[in-house]
């Protein structure tokens, strides 16, 4: 298990540090790739850096304790990606394309305020906030994966995680981060397709045995809100349903509409990235479910498929089942970082002081800020305050409720005015931040008001300010 494991991590950090011979010497080249992805890398890469460690550890996590109620995450990513293929992708690939955007940040700068930078400056800030913790989750992960397979130490664990990723993103940019991003992603969607269909026909006798399996060890996991009824039961559905409409507004997703080669790029791909998101949300669920059966009482949930992993497969398949958790991990915290590099380095720096660096300059000063992120989010991850899922649903959503509202009215209406932006922006993170913080939030994903407030403001100052 272990050689199969070291030698995926040899693949990927080979790739990694050769996409350093494929880029420029620009911004452009280390932040965007050149804009040169054809869909299937397009595609790809946008799925497995959207689904990250959270669908092997978090989500099976809480399908374990929860059952099949936390499917209602599928149709809610469905219509997410729906909204962000079909309504935000086209446009923003021409728009950031004809501006010369290099991110979410600078595209809404260039859009609204290409001579103060105030909204960059802001946009940045929001980023690095909620991606770092989004960062850490992903690092807590990994510490849980390697204790659960091969009993490798926690902290040790997830800090060789941070330093393999950094490895090789601070030489090939964002081009290593998409190419290896596409080879994890089709070892994770391998693993998501073969081990639930292994699992459930062979081993547990087919779907309706493997369901009445889940009913004898507890009704609520086969129950549609799992038990919540009133207030709690709504909460609960909105919660899970709405966790995947926040898919506009996703920096790290956004950015590979901005990297796609050309329109065709985005419309074959849209097709595959549906593909991808019914296979992943789909199989991540069953993952805990199947779970629950082999391993009725665990401590942490989170700990699960790892653990059913090295207990049932053979060595070898639980080292490509290892791959696959590490992929999903590795894949959202090297574009986060690279997304959280750039808001600082690129974005945050320059409108701040307003100076012209050199290429060498702007890659010194990326790296360096590269290995600085990593190390906060790796200080964040060491105290392990909250669990994964609760870690990444709370970043999603503030992402989701500062960017969403305002990329789509700014792609599709002329009515946003910089004020009105800029106030939306604060409205969405500040909302955020409270409502988690607050008893409300066992009933309504904090998302939900937030990305109301952050539009309302969208629209009222907007209005006011014209």
């Amino acid at each position: 298990m272990i050689t199969v494991f070291i030698l995926y991590l040899i693949i990927v950090f080979i790739i990694g540090v050769m996409s350093e011979k494929y880029i420029s010497k620009s911004e452009e080249g280390f932040y965007l790739g050149d804009r040169n992805f054809g869909p299937w890398a397009t595609a790809i890469s946008a799925g497995a850096t959207d689904t990250s460690g959270w669908i092997f550890i978090g989500a099976a996590g809480y399908s374990y304790a929860a059952g099949i109620s936390t499917m209602w995450m599928l149709p809610g990513f469905i219509i997410g990606y729906l909204l962000n293929w079909f309504v935000i992708a086209p446009k923003l690939r021409k728009e950031g394309e004809a501006l010369g955007a290099l991110s979410l940040p600078d595209y809404f700068s260039l859009k609204l305020d290409s001579d103060k930078k105030t909204i960059k400056i802001i946009s940045s800030i929001v980023i690095i906030v909620f991606f770092v913790a989004s960062m850490a989750s992903q690092l807590t992960a990994a510490g849980k994966t390697l204790d659960a397979t091969i009993s490798f130490d926690y902290n040790i664990g997830l800090i060789l995680s941070a330093a393999f990723v950094i490895g090789y993103a601070i030489f090939g940019g964002y081009r290593a981060v998409v190419l290896t991003d596409f080879t994890q992603g089709l070892v994770m969607l391998a693993v998501l397709i073969l081990f639930p269909l292994y699992m459930i026909f062979f081993e547990f006798g087919g779907p309706v045995q493997f369901f009445s399996t889940l009913h004898d060890i507890d009704p609520i996991l086969v129950s549609s809100l799992g038990g919540a009824t009133g207030a709690a039961g709504i909460g609960v559905f909105l919660g899970l349903f709405l966790f995947g409409v926040g898919e506009p507004g996703q920096p790290h997703i956004v950015q590979r509409f901005l990297s796609a080669k050309d329109d065709q790029t985005i419309t074959q791909g849209a097709f595959i990235a549906m593909f991808w998101v019914i296979v992943v949300m789909t199989g991540s669920n069953l993952l805990g479910l199947i779970g629950r059966i082999i391993v009725p009482t665990l401590d942490d949930p989170e700990y699960v498929f790892p653990k059913i992993s090295v207990d049932t497969l053979h060595p070898i398949l639980a080292g490509v089942v290892l791959a696959a958790i590490f992929a999903a991990i590795q894949s959202t915290f090297s574009s986060q970082v690279m997304i959280a590099t750039q808001a600082f380095a690129s974005d945050l720096l320059k409108g701040i002081t307003n100076k012209t660096f050199t290429n060498e300059q702007s890659m010194l000063i990326s790296r360096i800020t590269m290995v600085s992120l990593g190390i906060i989010s790796t200080l964040i991850a060491l105290l392990n305050l909250q669990s994964v899922f609760q870690l990444v649903l709370y970043a999603w959503a503030g992402l989701a409720a500062s960017f969403g509202p305002l990329l789509i009215f700014l792609l599709y209406t002329n009515i946003v005015t910089k004020k009105g932006a800029v106030w939306s922006i604060i409205t969405g993170t500040v909302v955020t931040i409270i409502w988690v913080n607050t008893p409300w939030v066992d009933y309504l994903y904090e998302l939900v008001p937030a990305a109301i407030a952050s539009t309302l403001v969208l629209l009222l100052v907007s209005k006011k300010d014209v």
